[in-house]
């Protein structure tokens, strides 16, 4: 079987047995997983139950309870709300007495379900069928990210429960302002700095896999500040200074909000694609040669009809595709209107002329853009073209980019997991998304990050958000998603 010398030889039979074993002990923690299907179906559903709608502070407290009671279960000592002057942070520690120890980070806190479409109720934790997937949950925060938190931790009482030790120590985080932009987490890093520096690497469990089961890894995420602009006609000295007045006045009478309207029209460009505020583009990098090479693969792969039917768009801007559209969308920053509101919006007719108006925004940054240069350009702006009126409101203090190397053992050893399922991933630099995965990855603590899992959910922050939880479909469900999490622990454990 084997050829070489003497030494060669009992090393390779060595490297056999050991492989034989790691497959003996996942296959007895696989076997637990699917005979505690319903069971550990039964706790993500109470999880996603509990409210947890940090926008409205609803439940929150409940439900930080309700997972540091998840963490002791698991066995972490001394499980604990750590307080900050937003809502608390829930930590554990899980000591296995391992050699490697991970982060793994989640967040509690989900958005609101005020929107209407729902075709269940969003928080009664229903699984209805969802074409072509089957089995679905169907809740607020089913995806983003509850359904990952209470897998993961079925996945590791699993591997307790199957009479295995989890093969890394375990720091357990989970913060309940993630929605609110994390203005308060940087107290919890700082508070726990010392703690959090021993670890190896940081895991964001999530599912990676898109609608057809093509798993789809990121490196790493855009960085966010969300901001409010405001005018009110006694700030601006014109319009009306107190409340809202009869519609026909606008005759002789200035209007705070076509005068907000006005400004942001000076913003961008006429189609809102290309933004005019001085020095917004400066610090932009375009990627570098790691990006680029995986830029290459990705244009070969990128399924750009299956993201377009997962948003329910129907074409990118300028009706770009390839290349291009990748380029837009992981390396260019973007100022969006998030919402934008003043007056009466009820229904039916109600003629008045108000006296203030709001607009949320948002603005994503690519590497080598920073957070402390985005609210002094606007201001500038602002002032520039004789808006000086216009009051901005810092709804958040806002987070930076993040990324990790593909070539990071800790990326490697979530790549590994998924050839072992026999998947190709498709690896993406980064997200157009926001996490604040900085506050790990940067200074004081300077930790890799990595996201994975295989599952596969979708609509967050939108009507019927679901998670897949049964199997047969073109995805993995929530049995395949806690096996992904069991062999991403394990090779997390042998990172070199």
């Amino acid at each position: 079987m084997f050829r070489g010398d003497g030494k060669e030889i009992i090393s390779k039979f060595l490297q056999e047995c050991n492989v034989m074993v790691k497959m003996l002990k996942r296959a007895k923690i696989f076997h637990y997983i699917d005979q505690h299907y319903d069971e550990h179906l039964s706790k993500l559903q109470e999880l996603v139950r509990q409210p947890s709608i940090s926008a409205e502070n609803r439940g929150i407290r409940e439900c930080a309870e309700l997972v540091r009671s998840y963490f002791r279960d698991l066995g972490c000592k001394n499980p604990r709300l750590v307080e900050t002057s937003g809502f608390p942070v829930v930590y554990g520690h899980y000591d296995a007495g391992a050699e490697r120890t991970i982060i793994a980070y989640f967040m509690y806190d989900t958005q609101p379900v005020d929107d209407p479409g729902w075709k269940v109720p969003p928080l009664e934790g229903k699984v209805v069928n969802v074409a072509p997937f089957g089995g679905c949950l169907v809740a607020r925060g089913a995806i983003n990210t509850k359904g990952e938190l209470r897998a993961f931790l079925n996945a590791c009482e699993s591997i307790l429960a199957a009479g295995e030790e989890i093969p890394v120590n375990l720091m357990l985080v989970a913060e309940g302002e993630e929605e609110l932009g994390s203005r308060h987490f940087p107290e919890f890093v700082e508070e726990y700095e010392g703690e959090l520096k021993k670890a190896d690497a940081v895991f964001f469990p999530y599912a990676d896999q898109n609608q057809k089961g093509k798993v789809v890894n990121y490196l790493g995420v855009k960085g966010i500040v969300y901001f409010e602009l405001e005018l009110e006609g006694k700030a601006w000295g014109y319009g009306p200074t107190a409340f809202d007045i009869h519609g026909s006045n606008k005759a002789w009478v200035d209007s705070p909000a076509w005068r907000l309207i006005q400004a942001l029209s000076t913003m961008t460009t006429r189609d809102g694609n290309k933004v005019l505020i001085d020095g917004f583009y400066e610090n932009a990098l375009p990627p570098n040669k790691e990006d680029a090479a995986l830029l290459a693969n990705l244009e070969k792969t990128f399924d750009e009809d299956s993201a377009k039917d997962l948003m329910k768009v129907e074409r990118f801007i300028k009706d770009t595709h390839g290349r291009e559209a990748l380029l837009n969308y992981l390396y260019s920053p973007s100022l969006n209107i998030n919402g934008i509101w003043g007056g009466y919006t009820g229904p039916g007719t109600k003629t008045v002329l108000p006296h203030k108006i709001t607009v949320k925004v948002d603005v994503r940054l690519v590497p080598n853009m920073q957070v402390e240069e985005v609210i002094p350009k606007i201001r500038a702006h602002l002032n520039k073209h004789g808006f000086t009126e216009i009051k901005i409101v810092e709804l958040e203090e806002g987070y930076g980019w993040a990324k990790t190397s593909v070539n990071e053992p800790a990326a490697q050893a979530v790549i590994k997991t998924y050839q072992e399922f026999g998947y190709n991933p498709e690896i993406w630099p980064h997200l157009a998304g926001s996490a604040p995965f900085c506050m790990f990855n940067r200074e004081p603590l300077n930790l890799p990050f990595v996201i994975g899992g295989l599952g596969h959910g979708g609509r967050p922050h939108a009507p019927n958000e679901y998670i897949v939880v049964e199997e047969g479909g073109p995805t993995g469900g929530l049995r395949t998603l806690e096996k992904s999490y069991v062999t991403i622990l394990d090779n997390l454990s042998r990172m070199s």
